[in-house]
């Protein structure tokens, strides 16, 4: 849904940062239209992103959470989860929270692509993001979620499209762009690479104009039968300057997704462009260690890099793989981009207009 915001008077925009974990999430009063930034912390090394969130009024409960572009449902562990993943980490107490609201009837239920699975009930509260709150928020309070479910954060947000949700939440972009809340109706990403000690950074509401050189900022519509993801065609793909010329391909732009996820045959024709690669079977190729390659992705007429690092990744002591893998992506032409290849670019994410765009990192 798109409130235009140009036939409001102008504010001045509301420019703050949310230092992560170094302290807690403040509230400060906000003009009508804002614009939030906050810095983007990662599981390591570029596994995942995610940032603190404020759940509900009165005592403040700051969570690590997770920023999705491929999924649509906001949940966080609840304090009677009782699965090992949530062992002694930060739950969330609704008898601390003011502005709670159970929804009754409503059950929680979300299954992730790799397979990983929570359950719990539905509610409201408000929410605070990037010094922007978000009030009557659904969101799942979750007391089983699977065993592997491994990671510094307890929490993930979706930043689909509201229809991507499998509960029929509204997600808080959609919210706040329903409130009329945010200067644009977008939100941005850097995302850092550990190997450089580069920051990431999401900014809510618009894009931040010193992380990227504008003059290269170019943007893709999305393609019509998206399903509520960040979906946009794809015009090329170059491996070591060959071009593989598959027509019809398109990517869901996934910042949940550290590696890019093409079908089997589609990997298949990939690797076969680089003689070294072997098909490990489980999804993966291994690559020797020392070998360095220009992979490039075409998107609206122009070439986006990846840096060799991106590409070649090790996971164990002279042990490497490609960070192109495949497996069902629930078609033979979609593909899944996921940090590998974001780390190489600035994104905007604009819900308005319904495309992506892309830039130079500044």
């Amino acid at each position: 849904i798109f409130l235009s915001v140009d036939a409001l008077p102008y504010d001045k925009p509301n420019v703050h940062t949310i230092p992560l974990k170094s302290k807690s999430i403040t509230r400060r009063r906000l003009s009508r239209r804002a614009i939030g930034f906050m810095p983007v912390d990662q599981e390591q090394p570029d596994v995942a992103y995610f940032g603190q969130i404020t759940f509900g009024t009165g005592t403040p409960q700051n969570f690590d959470i997770q920023f999705d572009t491929g999924s649509g449902d906001l949940f966080v562990f609840g304090r009677d989860c009782g699965s090992p993943a949530c062992g002694d980490k930060p739950k969330y107490d609704s008898d601390l929270d003011t502005s709670f609201n159970p929804i009754e009837g409503k059950d929680f239920s979300v299954e992730y692509a790799d397979g990983t699975e929570a359950n719990g009930e539905s509610a409201t509260t408000t929410i605070v993001i990037a010094g922007i709150s978000v009030e009557a928020q659904e969101f799942g309070v979750i007391n089983e979620i699977s065993d592997d479910f491994e990671h510094p954060y307890v929490g993930i947000m979706g930043m689909a499209f509201s229809e991507k949700s499998e509960n029929e939440q509204t997600t808080p972009i959609t919210n706040l762009i329903n409130n009329n809340q945010l200067d644009n109706p977008q939100f941005s990403f850097m995302l850092g690479r550990d190997a450089d000690q580069s920051p990431s950074e999401l900014t809510i509401g618009g894009s931040n104009p010193d992380r990227y050189h504008a003059d290269t900022l170019t943007f893709t519509h999305l393609v019509d039968d998206n399903g509520g993801t960040w979906e946009i065609p794809i015009d090329n793909c170059i491996v070591d300057g060959e071009e593989l010329n598959l027509e019809g391909r398109t990517g869901i732009i996934d910042t949940g997704s550290t590696r890019i996820i093409l079908p089997p045959d589609d990997a298949d024709a990939f690797y076969s462009e680089i003689l070294t690669a072997i098909d490990n079977g489980d999804g993966s190729y291994a690559l020797p260690c020392e070998e360095q390659h220009e992979i490039s992705l075409v998107f609206g007429g122009r070439t986006w890099n990846i840096d060799p690092r991106d590409f070649t990744v090790e996971i164990d002591q002279d042990d490497c793989i490609g960070s192109v893998v495949y497996a069902d992506t629930g078609s033979d032409t979609e593909w899944h981009i996921g940090s590998a290849f974001l780390k190489n670019v600035y994104t905007i994410f604009d819900q308005g207009n319904r495309q992506v765009g892309f830039a130079e990192l500044a």
